[in-house]
């Protein structure tokens, strides 16, 4: 999505994080990445509950979320040791410029995630 950062701007899309972690994790979350979308911090998790984003040890730990590290280790990257609660599942919403939602991805396990191309049509395309 990053790398996508300018279409989202021609658009006229803010791209806003939202997270529950330490303002301390959240910093060094940007520092390390170089991520320079603003980061909302949601400490009490009122809008994950709002938009409906569970917490679930099976489906954190799921079969293709365990590949996903695999194949991180095997091209040799290394791994982020989890802060916070990693059992939190995050999402992905458009919310379009009347408020309304356009998009709404609660992410069924930590590798799912729309593609840039989903996010971008539904900013391009929002339903009527």
């Amino acid at each position: 999505m990053y790398r996508a950062k300018t279409e989202f701007e021609r658009l006229g899309a803010r791209i806003v994080l939202i997270t529950f972690g330490h303002p301390y994790w959240a910093r060094a979350w940007r520092e390390e990445t170089g991520v320079d979308f603003p980061i909302l911090l949601d400490e009490e998790r009122k809008t994950y509950r709002a938009y409906g984003l569970e917490r679930s040890a099976s489906r954190t730990y799921s079969p293709r979320t365990l590949w996903f590290y695999v194949k991180k280790v095997l091209r040799g990257e290394s791994l982020r040791p989890a802060k916070g609660d990693p059992l939190q599942l995050g999402g992905d919403f458009v919310i379009a410029p009347d408020g309304r939602i356009a998009l709404a991805h609660p992410s069924r396990e930590p590798v799912d995630r729309p593609s840039v191309a989903e996010l971008l049509a539904a900013i391009r395309h929002p339903p009527p």
